[in-house]
């Protein structure tokens, strides 16, 4: 399928890692769909205090005043909307005016339609769209819940996690032909994981032992090493891989915390990696904060997760999610981790019906599906008007 004279500009915040990396599978999808697109973190093309502000400020604040967020972010959602409020409608005016770049970028490229990963694009487009020509525009919400800031004016295409995130869209007033039910694209690697076993001789892992994948990127430090220190004192034949991602000071934490252990539990500590995909396939059951990505690429490799430590609002909904669907146990307090994971493991009946549960969410393809939407939602026939 050759679309190259028919463009997408893909829009993504790189405010943690989900809205960059969505943005960067569906880039894929459309590569090989033969779809010219460009990727663009708006954070990257907005004034450096604003940006320095932006990427840190949520993290600070769930960390040190997260019933403060929590109480803020409900009120925000006691009403969804498509429709600005004053409120909305004066960020709006403040972002489009630190993100003065978008504009040269749009027309430099001169895309058929626009593909967000983030609120914050739609919210930069909405002074332009009363200007010009507006262009088509889709949004992919990266989360199994969708808050206020999500439904923005101008979309005409949202791709949503799930069939409740669709539900929640239509009761707010949107249009249900509007709303998608994709999944959150993730790397395409995840529909075409190798077995267990290819996958575990690669990673030079036992074919015999219990493997458990600890994806640590956002975890607080406290937490983690009190997870390992947990996981050392288990008495069971055990393999542990934790993936602590881009922080170093993560990475020396956790490698403090296991020192060197002997014992029935063996550590590796990873930074970071290129195989995601592969971990997972080797794994039996993933320990993890329940942010939409990782948490949809366990679902891809039908891996039972434990949860923990999520932040408020869409992490605390992506748990319930997750949960009311059988594919999770919760992690509360810590200090039942290692209770709680002995019981799964003891369990083979309980662990199978999760990976029952996490196969039959999993949308491995979500980038594609997202990609064929837009394509023929968005961009309209080859040659034609977009729809």
């Amino acid at each position: 399928m050759a679309r190259a004279a028919e463009r997408v500009l893909v829009l993504s915040a790189s405010i943690g890692g989900v809205h960059v990396a969505a943005a960067k599978a569906v880039v894929a999808a459309f590569g090989e769909l033969g779809v010219e697109t460009s990727h663009v973190d708006l954070l990257e093309h907005t004034a450096a205090p604003f940006r320095r502000l932006y990427r840190q400020a949520y993290f600070d604040l769930v960390r040190n005043v997260p019933d403060l967020v929590e109480w803020l972010g409900r009120r925000l959602d006691r009403r969804p909307t498509e429709t600005l409020s004053v409120q909305r409608r004066l960020r709006a005016r403040v972002v489009r005016m630190l993100s003065y770049e978008l504009p040269r970028i749009i027309e430099r490229f001169a895309p058929a339609a626009l593909l967000h990963t983030h609120f914050l694009g739609p919210e930069v487009m909405a002074g332009r769209m009363r200007r010009r020509q507006p262009l088509p525009q889709g949004e992919v919400i990266t989360d199994f819940f969708a808050h206020s800031l999500w439904l923005q004016p101008g979309i005409s295409r949202y791709y949503v996690a799930a069939p409740e995130v669709r539900a929640h869209l239509v009761s707010s007033g949107v249009d249900a032909s509007r709303v998608s039910v994709t999944g959150i694209p993730i790397d395409p690697g995840f529909a075409r994981l190798p077995s267990k076993a290819a996958a575990r001789r690669r990673l030079d892992l036992e074919p015999d032992r219990d493997v458990l994948l600890v994806m640590a990127g956002g975890l607080p430090e406290a937490d983690l090493e009190a997870v390992l220190r947990q996981l050392a004192s288990l008495r069971w034949p055990l393999d542990v891989e934790v993936v602590t991602g881009r922080s170093e000071r993560l990475a020396g934490s956790a490698r403090r915390a296991v020192g060197e252990h002997s014992g029935p539990v063996r550590f590796r500590v990873h930074g970071v990696v290129a195989d995601v995909p592969v971990r997972m396939a080797a794994a039996d059951l993933v320990l993890t904060k329940p942010g939409g990505l990782t948490t949809s690429e366990a679902l891809a490799a039908h891996l039972p997760l434990l949860l923990v430590s999520p932040y408020p609002l869409q992490e605390e909904a992506n748990a319930d999610f997750l949960l009311e669907n059988g594919a999770a146990a919760r992690v509360e307090p810590l200090t039942t981790f290692t209770f709680k994971l002995r019981r799964l493991l003891e369990e083979p009946g309980r662990m199978a019906a999760m990976r029952s549960s996490a196969a039959r969410l999993a949308r491995p393809d979500a980038a594609t599906s997202v990609a064929r939407s837009v394509i023929s939602e968005l961009l309209g026939p080859p040659g034609g008007a977009p729809r």
